[in-house]
C-alpha cells in the first residue's frame, strides 16, 4: 500500500521460476508482502492507483487521480508514460510527478510546466489536445508516481472507467475507484470481465442523499497476451459509469436505453441535410441517366469520392454533431458524421431514404442492456434498398462500392432513426470467399538461380489486406511484393496491377520476380524450396494455453507452382503429399513429376471460430503440419 504521508521506501526482491524481480513500495509501517502471481511474468506493478469523480452538477465535474507504478524491466516502460486527453470539456488543472530509484531515493521532481503539450495534426480540426510526458529512466526497477485533476465543464455525457490494468504482462497490487453524484443525479454502471477477479463494487448513499459508487481491485495477476488470443476488450477487467439523463454543450439527453440515445443523436441531425438549389439540381443532372436507384447510390458515391476528403471534426459537440451538409459541400471535407450526413442530404434530395448508423471498429459488440456514448467511435451510411441494403463507408469512398470492410463487418451499429435508436448487426463475408490465388512458373539454372512468374489474385477480406498497395509509389510496391516472398534478393520486374471494385472486390499483381539464390547449391546437389509465397505463415510456440484460441475470420489459400528442372539435373527427393482436415481447416498438398517440370499444389482453408483452449495443442500440430508443406525442399542432384 502506498500512503502520502511522510513515505519511507522498502525494497524487496521477489524471486518468481528463477528470475529476480523487484518491486517498491511505500509505507508508513511493515511492508507487505509481493504476491507471487502478481509478479510472474509481469513488466510493470500498479502499487496503488485511485480515482475520485466528484460530479457538482450534470454539467460539471473533478476528476482526482493519483498512480504509483514500478517498472521491472524494459519491455514495460511505457506503463510509465503519462497521457492526459483534454478538450473544451475537459482541462487540466494540476499535476506532479516523481521519479524513485531501486533503492527508494526520489531521482526526479517532474512539474506540469515540464509536460509536453500536442495539438492533433494540422490536417484535422478539433479542439482536441493531450499532455504527455516520456519517462526514459535509465535503470530497472524504478517506481514513478503520478497525482493530476482534470476540471470538466459544460456537460457531462460519460464518466471515466475503472480500469484497474492497463497493459498486457501489468500486474496490480491495488486501484481503487470512487464517485460521487448529487442527489437525484443517477448513474448507471456495468462490470466486465470481472468475475473471480477480487474486483468489488458496491453503492451506498451519502449524508445529503449524493449516489456513491464504489470500486476496488486487488491483487490482479498479469494477462498474457497469447497466439491467436483475445483482444483486449475480451480479457481485460473494467467498469462502465454512464449517466441516464444528461446535459451536454446545452443540449440535454436521455441515456437510459439505446432507443433513447438515438432519440437525442437523432435531434443532433435536424436541419443539417440542407442543401443549396444550385446543388441539388446539379445531383438530378448527375443522375439522370441512371436507371435504378442502385445506380443512382452509386453515382453519388462515387462524387463523394472525387469531390471530398476526409479531415476530423471534434469542435465542442461536433464530436457528436456532424458539421452541416450544405458546409461539406462548400468545402469540400469532412469527418465520418460529416461526410454520411451529406450522403444521407445527397440521397434524401433523390427521394432515397438512408439512416445514419453509428458503429465502433473496436468492439464487435455494443452492450444491449447498458447504453453509452463511449461504445461508438464511427459513422457509416445504412441505404435500405428493396432488394438489396447498403452500407457505405463514407470516410473513405475509395472503398469498393457496397463492400463491408473488415472494421465493421460482423459489428453490432446503431440505426439513428426518428423513433431513437435501433441495434442492428452488419452482415459479414462467407470464409469461402476470402481466398487467394497464386500460380508461379520457376525456371531454374544450374546455379540455383531463378526466374519466377507470378499471378496472385486476392478477394474480399484478403482483397482489403492487400489493396493499400495500389497508393504507393512504384518502388515501394515492388518492396512491399519482395517482403512477402522468402526469397532473398529478389528483384521484380513488369508489376501489373489491376483492381476489380466492385461489391465483392479482387486484386490482380502479375509480376516476375529474378533471383541467384533460390535455395542453394552444395556440391552436385541443389536444395531448392517448395514454396516461398508463405513466408507469413506462422506457428507459435507451444505454451500452456489460458485463453481460447480465436481465428478472426477464415481464409483460402490456394498455389500452383510449376518448376522447370536445369539442365543436368534429376530429382533425388520431394516433399511427400499430405491431406489433413481438422475443425480449424483443411490443408491439401500434392506433387506431381512430369517430364522435367515439377507442379506442387497446396491448398489451405482455415475456418472463423473460436476455440477451446484445451484443443491448443491439436491447433499448433495442424499448423506445423502446414508450415512444414510450406517449408518443404526439393532435392535435386547433378546427373
Amino acid at each position: 500500500m502506498i500512503r502520502s504521508s511522510h513515505p519511507i521506501l522498502k525494497q524487496r526482491i521477489c524471486r518468481a521460476f528463477g528470475l529476480s524481480c523487484a518491486i517498491l513500495y511505500l509505507s508508513l509501517h511493515t511492508q507487505p508482502t509481493c504476491a507471487q502471481d502478481i509478479l510472474k511474468d509481469a513488466n510493470s506493478i500498479i502499487v496503488e492507483a485511485h480515482t475520485e469523480v466528484l460530479c457538482k452538477s450534470m454539467t460539471q465535474s473533478i476528476e482526482k487521480e493519483s498512480l504509483t507504478i514500478t517498472i521491472l524491466n524494459r519491455k514495460g516502460l511505457e506503463a510509465a508514460y503519462f497521457f492526459c486527453g483534454c478538450d473544451m470539456f475537459r482541462s487540466l488543472q494540476k499535476f506532479s510527478g516523481e521519479i524513485l530509484n531501486a533503492t527508494g531515493q526520489s531521482v526526479r521532481k517532474i512539474k506540469k510546466s515540464e509536460l509536453q503539450k500536442s495539438e492533433y495534426s494540422s490536417s484535422l480540426t478539433t479542439d482536441d489536445y493531450f499532455y504527455y510526458y516520456e519517462c526514459n529512466y535509465p535503470s530497472f526497477p524504478f517506481t514513478v508516481k503520478y497525482e493530476w485533476e482534470m476540471k470538466c465543464n459544460n456537460g457531462l455525457i460519460g464518466y471515466l472507467p475503472f480500469v484497474p490494468q492497463a497493459e498486457f504482462n501489468q500486474g496490480v497490487e491495488k486501484a481503487t475507484y470512487r464517485i460521487e453524484l448529487p442527489a437525484g443525479q443517477g448513474c448507471r454502471y456495468r462490470e466486465l470481465n470481472t468475475q473471480g477477479k477480487g474486483i468489488e463494487v458496491k453503492e451506498s448513499t451519502g449524508a445529503d442523499g449524493q449516489q456513491v459508487i464504489e470500486a476496488t481491485a486487488s491483487k490482479l495477476s498479469p494477462i498474457i497476451k497469447e497466439p491467436f488470443g483475445p483482444d483486449f476488450a475480451e480479457l481485460f477487467p473494467r467498469v462502465y459509469f454512464a449517466p441516464s439523463a444528461f446535459k451536454y454543450d446545452k443540449s440535454e439527453g436521455d441515456m437510459s436505453s439505446w432507443q433513447k440515445y438515438g432519440e437525442w443523436q437523432y435531434q443532433l441531425l435536424d436541419g443539417r441535410d440542407l442543401l443549396t438549389e444550385p446543388f441539388r439540381t446539379k445531383l438530378h443532372e448527375l443522375t439522370a441517366n441512371c436507371t435504378t436507384d442502385r445506380d443512382k447510390v452509386k453515382a453519388i458515391y462515387d462524387y463523394l469520392a472525387k469531390t471530398t476528403r476526409y479531415v476530423s471534426i471534434q469542435l465542442g459537440i461536433g464530436g457528436l454533431q456532424p458539421i452541416a451538409a450544405a458546409d461539406v459541400c462548400r468545402t469540400g471535407f469532412g469527418d465520418c458524421k460529416g461526410l454520411s450526413n451529406y450522403t444521407r442530404a445527397m440521397l434524401k434530395e433523390l427521394g432515397i431514404a438512408s439512416t445514419y448508423t453509428v458503429i465502433s471498429t473496436t468492439n464487435q459488440r455494443l452492450l444491449p442492456d447498458f447504453s453509452s456514448a463511449n461504445q461508438m467511435n464511427h459513422v457509416i451510411l445504412q441505404v435500405p434498398l428493396p432488394q438489396d441494403t447498403l452500407w457505405l463507408e463514407c470516410t473513405n469512398p475509395s472503398l469498393p462500392f457496397g463492400y463491408v470492410h473488415q472494421d465493421i463487418a460482423g459489428h453490432d451499429a446503431l440505426l439513428i432513426e426518428p423513433t431513437g435508436g435501433q441495434m442492428y448487426r452488419l452482415p459479414t463475408y462467407p470464409d469461402s470467399l476470402n481466398t487467394q490465388h497464386i500460380v508461379a512458373n520457376i525456371t531454374l539454372s544450374p546455379t540455383a538461380g531463378a526466374r519466377i512468374e507470378v499471378n496472385e489474385i486476392s478477394r474480399i477480406f484478403q482483397y482489403e489486406n492487400e489493396a493499400g498497395i495500389v497508393y504507393l509509389e512504384p518502388n515501394k510496391q515492388k518492396d512491399r511484393i519482395r517482403s512477402s516472398i522468402n526469397l532473398s534478393q529478389a528483384d521484380i520486374q513488369n508489376l501489373q496491377i489491376s483492381e476489380c471494385k466492385e461489391a465483392n472486390p479482387s486484386i490482380t499483381f502479375d509480376y516476375t520476380a529474378t533471383s541467384n539464390q533460390y535455395g542453394h547449391k552444395t556440391g552436385n546437389r541443389l536444395f531448392i524450396p517448395a514454396n516461398v509465397f508463405r513466408k507469413e505463415f506462422s506457428v507459435p510456440p507451444v505454451t500452456k494455453r489460458t485463453y481460447p484460441i480465436y481465428i478472426n475470420y477464415g481464409y483460402t489459400d490456394a498455389d500452383s507452382i510449376r518448376i522447370q528442372l536445369p539442365e543436368g539435373y534429376v530429382i533425388e527427393g520431394l516433399p511427400k503429399p499430405l491431406d489433413v482436415k481438422s475443425k480449424f481447416g483443411s490443408f491439401h498438398s500434392d506433387i506431381q513429376v512430369k517430364d522435367k517440370e515439377i507442379y506442387i499444389t497446396h491448398r489451405l482453408f482455415m475456418c472463423k471460430g473460436v476455440y477451446s483452449p484445451d484443443e491448443y495443442a491439436a491447433f499448433i500440430d495442424f499448423r506445423k503440419q502446414v508450415a512444414g508443406q510450406y517449408g518443404g525442399k526439393i532435392i535435386l542432384k547433378k546427373e
